[in-house]
């Protein structure tokens, strides 16, 4: 049994830990591992195996510079390019906002809403980012038409590397643009079935406030909603409305403590609320409304 490996990985690990820990990271142990393996291009567990092979001298650098990056909180999901979504891996860069496994509660919605489609559906992605929403209902409404909008070029290059790693490519049509208004030049006034959004909702007032890795890391574009963090809900609603079928729905994801004046918002000019989906923690986080 080479022990020696071993020993000197647990060497390297304790280090980095105490590096990642200092930093303020809380499992400094378990992201120090998943680097590590991440350079090996192994499991976790497979770094307390024998047959393990040592870094050598380049490998410990490139491992320091990993360290390092992360002890100057930058995002796990950013260092190792990916991210799992709905037991999916998509690319993430800072181009793109982290998926969440909040916003999976925007496909659970739908899945509720609608189960399997008897007939061909159109499903419009506003805010797309890594595509990470556009390709999950890709995988799961194989007759569906799908379309994904952005502001971001660089988001939307992220997403069309995402459909092709995930087989879709022609499945999705990425339009670049403000929300709902690359659907004009394409005329789909009335054709849409569903039209999902996770647009920007932290109040811009809030945006110094947020944990490094956020503030620092992910896309300003991405995050502020404006004074409140409602804009985007005001400017969706109206133009959502257009482009809806009679019946159809609009699922919104929504920040902490923000349902209620979305849905006071939404009720005023005439949309219908469907439901309120809580998270786990019980808050109030995926609005469903339907076009009056």
């Amino acid at each position: 049994m080479n022990t020696t490996v071993i020993r000197g990985l647990q060497n390297l690990l304790q280090t980095a830990t105490r590096a990642l820990t200092d930093a303020g990271i809380p499992d400094g142990r378990r992201e120090a591992e998943t680097l590590i393996a991440h350079l090996l291009d192994c499991t976790r567990l497979a770094l307390y195996r024998a047959d393990l092979p040592s870094l050598d001298s380049d490998q410990e650098k490139t491992f320091s510079d990993l360290i390092r990056r992360r002890a100057n909180r930058e995002p796990l999901q950013y260092i190792l390019g990916t991210q799992e979504f709905w037991g999916l891996e998509f690319r993430v860069t800072t181009d793109t906002l982290i998926p969440r496994p909040e916003t999976e509660m925007l496909i659970e919605a739908v899945l509720e809403q609608w189960g399997p489609p008897a007939l061909p559906i159109t499903l419009v992605d506003l805010c797309t980012g890594t595509g990470c929403l556009a390709v999950t209902l890709a995988t799961l409404y194989p007759t569906a038409r799908i379309l994904a909008t952005d502001l971001s070029p660089g988001a939307l290059d992220v997403a069309r590397s995402n459909t092709s790693r995930h087989g879709m490519t022609g499945r999705i049509e990425f339009l670049e643009g403000d929300l709902l208004k690359p659907l004009a030049s394409i005329r789909l006034q009335g054709q849409v079935d569903l039209i999902l959004a996770n647009p920007p909702y932290i109040p811009a007032s809030e945006l110094d406030r947020l944990q490094p890795e956020v503030g620092l890391y992910e896309p300003r574009l991405a995050l502020d909603g404006g004074p409140d963090g409602l804009d985007f809900y005001r400017r969706i609603f109206p133009r959502a409305i257009e482009f809806l079928r009679p019946g159809g729905r609009l699922f919104l994801e929504v920040g902490i403590r923000q349902a209620i004046p979305v849905r006071a918002m939404a009720e005023q000019i005439g949309w219908r609320v469907d439901r309120i989906k809580k998270d786990l923690s019980g808050i109030d986080r995926v609005v469903v409304l339907e076009k009056p």
